[in-house]
């Protein structure tokens, strides 16, 4: 029997809420690198612009990558990547030979104005929700971190970004898909809830439902969203202390893919959805940014990559 929509937000919730979850703790002094924009690819071009948020806080560079192949007659389906500096720091040539020609995606990654792999404090204000009603919203672990700025993002995406996007190069409005990891993932769920969003794809890896007591909550229940839905975790996004023996770790381990199951039947239930999911074996919180991209390159350019099951 389906679970109610309750029982189905607490189910995603677990998925990744639970005990001694894996939270993401990447090297924050990465940087990007000699990236694919920066070599002659055959496949597709690059190129980039810059713009502020409306408050003039946080910068952001957007780089394109647009497919040297000819633009179909609706023009390009079109892969949106949150944490655009690490998107691009990822991407490779190989991964891009292996898209159809005639469906190969313009990419927009939507990174920030820095050399660094992450802003970190930047990307937690922009792909965190607030309640309804409410303002921006102190990090109780790291006070200094605001969230909460997820509609004023998604308000940037589609006034600001989509529309320069869109004088650069011919978009298809039918195949616009989104790709977020972690809180980016959360970020996807979120503006799949939201009327304004005009995607009609989203891939939410690994995504952080866990932010401001489960918050995403009142923005699924009340959705009425027609989409399709990528959703995706790791197998093993269980941080493992030294408190913890093989049996705890097993059990952890089971109660996340049966958490992650549970959300993948009910969304599977809601009308207007139409979801796939994966769970990556072996692979932990922070490996499934990089893991997941040729994934989603394959999922925005229309095929259904291996391992992936339907709702």
């Amino acid at each position: 029997m389906p679970l109610s929509r309750r029982q189905f937000i607490q189910a995603l919730l677990a998925t990744s809420a639970l005990p001694g979850l894996a939270q993401a703790r990447p090297d924050l002094t990465r940087t990007m690198g000699n990236t694919l924009a920066d070599r002659d690819s055959s496949l597709y071009r690059f190129e980039d612009f810059r713009l502020d948020s409306a408050d003039g806080e946080r910068h952001y560079r957007i780089w394109l990558g647009i497919p040297r192949s000819p633009a179909p007659a609706g023009g390009y389906p079109s892969l949106t990547l949150l944490d655009g500096n690490a998107a691009l720091h990822h991407l490779r040539e190989d991964w891009l030979s292996a898209l159809p020609a005639e469906h190969r995606p313009v990419l927009v990654m939507v990174g920030y104005d820095t050399d660094l792999l992450f802003d970190v404090v930047a990307r937690q204000r922009d792909y965190t929700p607030a309640g309804p009603g409410e303002g921006l919203i102190a990090d109780p672990l790291r006070p200094e971190r605001l969230g909460g700025g997820a509609e004023a993002f998604l308000r940037l995406l589609e006034q600001r970004i989509k529309p320069e996007v869109a004088r650069r190069v011919s978009l298809d409005s039918r195949q616009q898909s989104l790709w977020g990891h972690s809180f980016g993932g959360l970020f996807a769920l979120y503006a799949m809830t939201q009327p304004s969003s005009s995607f009609t794809r989203y891939i939410p890896v690994s995504p952080a439902v866990y932010w401001h007591d489960g918050v995403l909550q009142q923005y699924l229940t009340n959705s009425n969203a027609e989409a399709d839905i990528w959703l995706a975790r790791g197998s093993n996004e269980v941080r493992i202390t030294e408190q913890m023996d093989a049996a705890e770790v097993a059990r952890l381990t089971q109660q996340g893919s049966n958490a992650f199951m549970t959300t993948v039947q009910n969304l599977a239930d809601q009308p207007g959805l139409s979801v796939h999911w994966k769970q990556f074996p072996e692979l932990g919180h922070g490996p499934m940014l990089p893991a997941s991209l040729p994934e989603a390159l394959a999922i925005a350019s229309g095929q259904t990559p291996a391992g992936w099951h339907p709702g």
